[in-house]
């Protein structure tokens, strides 16, 4: 019986923690207040954001309390389910996690009728849809989970992210999440969206981790008229 309420207790805890942030509303992202321009949320997807994100101080205390429950949680209950379990909650203090904590709120508080959509890259581009979308109840929630069901895994082709995302049809600004570790290197990257973002999209960048390319992240955002944010901020 004792050990039956630890397990009850263990998995409340559980999904206090997966469903926190699921259930926020917030109207900015990571200090970049939502705007009423159409929006393009372009996520990296690819390993490395399986990486740790340091984050904030509040974002290490969720790291820490997230990795004790999710080891505790595996000891505890055992077996596949354990180990399961375990890792839903661990997996939320990745990079790929702390995207997820902060954009899934900022979707959700989305004004009706604004115009957005997400995309996600790796070796690849993964949209959610091919074309803008207007906020409503139903699109806001089909884009939460399509950002929730993202995992990392394969390269870093952030231009052609980025190119895929400007030749998106009446995308005015991009919000790009990365650890800014471009395939091909930074510098090519940033001459050839010099060269392709001919109608002033914005780009704002966010970068995740203490091995991103602060330096890539932050050029590519002042020479797109946008905002440089770090996770840790």
């Amino acid at each position: 019986m004792k050990k039956i309420k630890s397990i009850l207790s263990l998995l409340l805890l559980l999904a206090m923690f997966q469903s926190c942030y699921v259930m926020k509303k917030s109207d900015q992202f990571f200090g970049i207040e939502t705007s009423n321009r159409n929006t393009l949320y372009l996520i990296d997807i690819s390993g490395s954001m399986e990486g740790i994100d340091e984050g904030s101080v509040k974002d290490q205390v969720m790291r820490e309390a997230g990795n004790k429950t999710g080891n505790v949680v595996s000891k505890t209950i055992g077996g596949k389910i354990g180990n399961i379990l375990g890792k839903q909650v661990t997996k939320q203090a990745t990079k790929l996690g702390a995207v997820k904590r902060k954009l899934i709120p900022a979707i959700k508080g989305l004004p009706d009728g604004k115009k957005f959509v997400v995309f996600a890259y790796n070796n690849n581009v993964t949209k959610q849809s091919i074309e803008l979308r207007i906020a409503t109840n139903t699109s806001r929630t089909s884009s939460n989970i399509f950002v929730e069901n993202l995992k990392a895994g394969g390269g870093t082709n952030t231009l052609n992210g980025l190119l895929e995302a400007l030749s998106t049809e009446g995308v005015e600004e991009i919000v790009l999440m990365s650890d800014g570790l471009p395939n091909g290197g930074p510098q090519a990257v940033l001459e050839e969206i010099q060269k392709v973002n001919t109608k002033g999209v914005i780009i704002h960048t966010i970068a995740f981790g203490e091995d991103a390319d602060h330096n890539f992240m932050r050029t590519l955002a002042q020479e797109n008229q946008g905002t440089f944010i770090t996770s840790k901020m």
